[in-house]
């Protein structure tokens, strides 16, 4: 199972003020998260993503990801939660969750801190960037600081509407092998 890791963020790196406030990411974004939602069927976010979404109006939000499989990473695996939602406590959990299901792809995006645990774990195949032509001065980044180090292969570039640049890459992880377990 391939690992599809998608952010969008300022040109230095910020994908949120420190409050978690996105509003510097453009509504584009959210049309390809959407899009990329549906095309895996998954969408693998941290607990302040979530809160954060559920928080937003009624213009756009989960409704529009109806539908598709929803998990949230959360040490809370007690968390109040609607349907379509699963709350897991890591990623390998998440992993084999979404493989015991059928998925054949997984979609990660976080915040700073799943990212970079899914990172970590060896669990990112594919890296998708929008960059959106902004500079934010404080907030989070794409990745927690954290001790790890990954090599990129650059796969695309794409120069979109309104100066956001997608960028694509590869790294070295082995796709998820998943352990199958026959229950007699």
């Amino acid at each position: 199972m391939h690992t599809t890791l998608f952010m969008a963020m300022s040109a230095n790196g910020f994908i949120a003020r420190p409050d978690g406030e996105e509003d510097f990411i453009s509504n584009a974004h959210w049309a390809d998260y959407v899009r990329l939602c549906h095309q895996y069927g998954n969408v693998i976010m941290g607990r302040k993503t979530y809160e954060a979404i559920q928080a937003w109006n009624d213009t756009i939000g989960f409704q529009d990801i109806a539908g598709v499989t929803k998990i949230i990473l959360s040490n809370d695996v007690n968390m109040e939660v609607g349907p379509e939602f699963v709350v897991l406590p890591s990623p390998e959990e998440a992993m084999h969750f979404l493989a015991e299901s059928g998925f054949e792809h997984a979609f990660v995006c976080g915040g700073s801190m799943v990212n970079t645990a899914f990172l970590k774990a060896g669990f990112i195949n594919e890296l998708i960037l929008n960059i959106e032509p902004v500079l934010v001065g404080e907030g989070k980044r794409v990745f927690a600081e954290a001790d790890f180090f990954e090599t990129l292969t650059f796969i695309s570039k794409t120069e979109r509407e309104n100066g956001i640049v997608t960028l694509t890459f590869t790294t070295n992880a082995k796709p998820y092998e998943h352990a199958h377990h026959h229950h007699e």
